[in-house]
């Protein structure tokens, strides 16, 4: 399954007029209600993906070429952020999308000439894909969620006040340069979905859903497993594919650490006097890429670890004294479940590739293991890292975490990334050249999960639905997007295919 598709395909969304766009009022006791979660990485290309399965959708083909699904266009959004002008992928963590599914190829299955929500969360990070079936299965593990957030019923949405921005808005979706009107509401509410041992699956596609049918992951189901001691085997809850698709992180600091950074490469002459000099400063540092400061990885290690975290405060970074100007350094990691923080202890603590007889993995540093002159935050979200940069970018304080590179400062924001041992990951405005090229390795490899449907045989709609998204996901002539790329193991050739892969394995080198 080619996640890259989803993206590729989605972002073909062309132009064609909205009309009877699939409002709340028009979703009944027929319409299949499916919910996806995981990973915040591939929210856009998800999104994009369920658009080109929409009656009177345009998009491209593999080829290039623009097809248009048959009907009349009818695709809604309901979002939870209230924000103008955002769309999946940068609009919160709570999001749904519905129409009436028709493609030009048969694609959807069992889908095809029915009305379909698309439940979609990101909250928590890739594991809670996974999560869910395992705690209903009956595994106690303190790392399992009892319950995760929606978008509320979205029949439900039709009553006042439950979508704050009130009426739908007409808004353009441009991906690879077609053009789709689509209607979506803001500022929807959300609910709260419980998961208890044992819970028995819906019985009807139409029911609302009671976990997530599927989800995508920036790393493969054993690697949280053995981060987070789970028992439960995958075979038991579902199953997954590799997608083809590399997705790179980097190391993101606040604007007071850039400029601390970018005097030790003065000092020892890798950038020139003239980016520390006035008129940049900690608080407005030159965030040119001539001037882009390099972090080594170990040093990143340092902080990064339990064992060694003790050791740390500003010197640690060239500061002259332990405790920076604002006061402590800053540590915004994710959460447990999540796979970027999956990605970071796999990339700075050999975790949990060096596990066994011959050892060398180290654990991750948590708010737990703060010391005077460290805070660590554990973030649900790279939303929460961001902002969380910021304030101590506000507040004169160093502060460090990992973002995923889909990732691009806004006018908001007041962080930056920085190189990694010498290698910047953000060289081009795709934030992915030096990943795709070999020169940087902080990256693995998106997959997709889809939850096993066998004891409920309605729900093969859900199945038809993570197989059509992922055929989505591999269309080479769509994908073209930031911090993604896809790998020489999907087959096909072009400039957003890199020169490496990890063949589905993130214990795995990179290999061309």
């Amino acid at each position: 399954m080619q996640l890259k598709q989803i993206a590729l395909a989605v972002a073909a969304a062309t132009a064609a007029p909205a009309a009877l766009a699939l409002a709340p009022s028009a979703i009944d006791a027929n319409t299949v209600r499916l919910w996806v979660s995981g990973a915040s990485a591939p929210t856009a290309s998800v999104f994009k993906g369920f658009m080109t399965l929409c009656e009177g959708m345009e998009y491209k083909d593999a080829n290039g070429d623009v097809k248009t699904n048959p009907g009349s266009l009818n695709a809604h959004l309901y979002l939870e952020s209230s924000a103008p002008g955002r769309l999946p992928g940068n609009a919160g963590d709570r999001m749904a999308y519905a129409c009436k599914v028709s493609t030009n190829d048969g694609r959807a299955g069992s889908l095809e000439g029915k009305n379909v929500v698309l439940y979609h969360t990101v909250e928590g990070g890739s594991f809670n894909a996974y999560a869910p079936h395992i705690r209903i299965l009956g595994e106690a593990n303190p790392s399992l969620p009892g319950s995760l957030r929606r978008i509320r019923n979205v029949q439900d949405l039709a009553t006042s006040g439950q979508c704050a921005a009130g009426i739908a808005e007409t808004v353009s979706v441009d991906v690879s340069g077609v053009i789709n009107n689509v209607k979506v509401y803001r500022g929807c509410s959300t609910t709260v979905v419980n998961f208890n041992p044992g819970q028995p699956k819906r019985a009807t596609p139409t029911a609302e859903p009671d976990r997530p049918d599927g989800g995508y992951s920036d790393t493969e189901y054993l690697i949280n497993k053995l981060n987070l001691g789970i028992t439960t085997d995958l075979d038991q809850i579902g199953s997954e594919v590799s997608t083809n698709i590399g997705q790179v992180f980097g190391v993101a600091v606040s604007y007071p650490l850039y400029y601390q950074l970018q005097k030790n490469d003065v000092l020892s002459g890798l950038i020139a006097p003239s980016c520390i000099a006035f008129p940049h400063t900690a608080s407005s540092p030159n965030l040119g890429l001539a001037c882009q400061p390099n972090l080594p990885a170990h040093k990143y290690t340092a902080i990064a670890a339990a064992d060694s975290i003790g050791g740390v405060d500003a010197t640690t970074f060239g500061a002259a004294a332990p405790t920076p100007p604002g006061g402590k350094i800053q540590l915004h990691r994710r959460a447990i479940t999540s796979g970027t923080q999956s990605a970071s202890n796999l990339r700075f603590l050999n975790k949990p590739c060096a596990r066994g007889e011959a050892g060398g993995a180290l654990e991750p540093a948590r708010s737990t293991d703060s010391t005077d002159y460290v805070t660590v935050t554990e973030n649900s979200s790279t939303g929460g890292v961001r902002t969380g940069l910021t304030n101590a970018s506000n507040a004169g304080q160093y502060g460090l975490g990992i973002v995923s590179m889909e990732n691009v400062p806004t006018a908001s924001d007041r962080w930056a990334f920085v190189k990694l041992s010498g290698v910047s990951p953000n060289s081009d405005a795709k934030q992915r050249a030096n990943a795709m090229s070999g020169n940087y390795d902080f990256w693995y490899e998106l997959v997709g999960f889809t939850a096993d449907s066998d004891s409920a045989p309605a729900l093969y709609e859900a199945k038809n639905l993570m197989d059509a998204l992922n055929v989505s996901l591999g269309n080479p002539a769509i994908t073209d997007l930031t911090g993604l790329f896809i790998t020489p193991m999907a087959g096909v050739t072009g400039s957003n295919v890199g020169s490496g892969t990890r063949m589905g394995k993130s214990c795995q080198p990179i290999v061309q």
